[in-house]
């Protein structure tokens, strides 16, 4: 891996190229503008390093005098810390000052500075001393000695300030001339370095992508169905070249494939049109099936709540009879209008509850339902029509008509996120086990047509749709049968949530 990194050739080492000739201008620029800044910065700092000390110098033998002052008039605690504190400052100054014999003006003044730091600081703490003894004339003695010392360091001071002010005027503008060079300079380097930077780059990517866009032109022609390319002759001996080389063997592939494609091709148009036809023939088979299965809705029932709403009329007044019979064209209607294609469950719902109340119109108390939907968003959901009413119809009638206790039935809708679960519970009598098997094997059509009045003729019918409306081929993803004589029976079928309409 490292070897492969470390090796310079072809295009990696022109661009390396490149790079360094960039790196090393932009280094130098940057290095010759640093160093001058530096060089400013520092005699800058020569000027005002001056400036500051002298002041600050100025402030303290002041500050000395009135703390001095201030105690010999008030002798005040406070003004003697203060005065302590300033006489250690000036005592380290008088001692840093130099010594040395020097012929330079302002050296001289500064050594003569020092002397005189050392003089006032003799003053100040004999008067100090004087005013602890109550000496009072020679207090004051000595206090008017240190205030005519302090006004020739002041003086001296000045004229130090006023030297160094003269100095750092003709050092400003020396440095300023200088800086307006150095910018110019700077200036003027950077604008070369651009300039050549750009030069360099458009020599170097026309060199690098001149090949490589009419490799790319060559290759939208070839995209675009036009294989009629000429050969690329590039003389390189980097990846550019190889690359060119490689393309001109693959146009030369790509032209004897396609041939060879056309041909088959035309077989496969052949063998496509023939599977299409297969295909629509499947559907119409299944579509066929579907409505078969659907036919089957057992149709007694239409006779019984005819004769029941025929009863009602002549028992009853007009308005039950009325709400009876329109409950039960609802449920003649939704039957014929909904078998050839999918639902909202919401309708499904409210199908079931119109059929619920022609129950119990018919069978009084002898049957309570619940229904228990939690997550009302499922509703929204589709399904194939009529797969409910025939849960709770073999639920009530091969569960509950023949018990002697009233009959109880549940309809749960469960969103289990994956799948929705709709569940339909009875505490009728139950059924055996080989029963249950013969109802899910629903491929087994041995006994499915002399079964249509007995146990588990819906369910079948339920099953059979849902594999066909959901494409699922295990029975197990579609329902759940559990039941147990003398107990009831729990049916429950499984909704896939990523089907949500439409036939297959």
């Amino acid at each position: 891996m490292f070897g492969e990194i470390f090796k310079f050739s072809g295009v990696r080492k022109k661009l390396l190229v490149y790079y360094f000739i960039v790196i090393v201008l932009m280094g130098i620029t940057s290095f010759y503008s640093y160093y001058n800044a530096k060089f400013v910065i520092t005699r800058l700092n020569s000027i005002f390093k001056d400036y500051i000390y002298l002041n600050k110098l100025y402030i303290n033998i002041d500050t000395l005098e009135a703390e001095l002052e201030k105690y010999l008039s008030t002798k005040s605690s406070e003004a003697l810390l203060n005065y302590y504190t300033l006489y250690n400052v000036l005592q380290d100054e008088g001692t840093s000052m130099p010594k040395t014999v020097t012929y330079n003006t302002n050296d001289l003044m500064l050594k003569d500075i020092g002397y005189m730091i050392d003089e006032l600081l003799k003053e100040t703490d004999a008067a100090v001393n004087a005013k602890r003894g109550r000496k009072g004339i020679e207090y004051l003695e000595h206090f008017a000695n240190s205030s005519k010392i302090t006004e020739y360091i002041k003086y001296y001071i000045n004229e130090l300030l006023y030297n160094k002010l003269k100095e750092g005027s003709a050092m400003y503008e020396s440095i300023s001339t200088k800086m307006n060079f150095i910018m110019f300079l700077n200036v003027f380097i950077i604008i070369a370095s651009f300039v050549f930077n750009i030069f360099l780059a458009l020599i170097l990517t026309h060199k690098m992508t001149g090949p490589i866009i009419k490799l790319s032109r060559a290759a939208n022609k070839i995209a675009n169905g036009d294989f009629d390319v000429e050969p690329f002759n590039l003389n390189l001996k980097d990846e550019i070249g190889i690359l060119s080389k490689a393309f001109d063997k693959m146009v030369i592939s790509i032209r004897n494939y396609i041939e060879s494609i056309k041909k088959q091709a035309e077989i496969e148009n052949k063998l496509r049109e023939q599977e299409m036809q297969n295909l629509k023939i499947k559907n119409s088979l299944k579509e066929a099936e579907l409505k078969a299965l659907q036919s089957q809705i057992n149709p007694h029932f239409l006779f019984n709540t005819l004769n029941t709403a025929a009863q009602l009329a002549m028992l009853e007044g007009a308005d039950k009879s009325h709400e009876f019979i329109n409950k039960a064209a609802d449920l003649f209607r939704y039957s014929l209008k909904r078998l050839d294609k999918p639902v909202f469950l919401r309708e499904e719902i409210e199908h079931i509850k119109s059929y619920i109340y022609v129950l119990k119109t018919r069978f009084g108390d002898k049957v309570d339902f619940y229904l228990n939907i939690p997550d009302g968003r499922v509703l929204d959901i589709k399904i194939p029509g009529i797969i409910l009413q025939p849960l709770v119809e073999n639920a009530f009638i091969h569960g509950l008509e023949c018990t002697e206790n009233n009959g109880k039935i549940y309809l749960n809708v469960i969103n289990n996120y994956d799948h929705i679960l709709i569940e339909v519970i009875d505490n009728g009598k139950g059924m055996p086990q080989d029963k249950i098997n013969e109802i899910i094997n629903v491929e087994d059509e041995s006994n499915f047509a002399q079964e249509f009045h007995v146990t588990g003729i819906g369910l079948r019918n339920v099953i059979k749709r849902l594999k066909l409306f959901y494409s699922i081929e295990d029975t197990s993803r579609v329902i759940e049968l559990y039941s147990k004589e003398g107990v009831g029976t729990r049916v429950a079928i499984k909704i896939p949530m990523e089907r949500r309409e439409g036939y297959v």
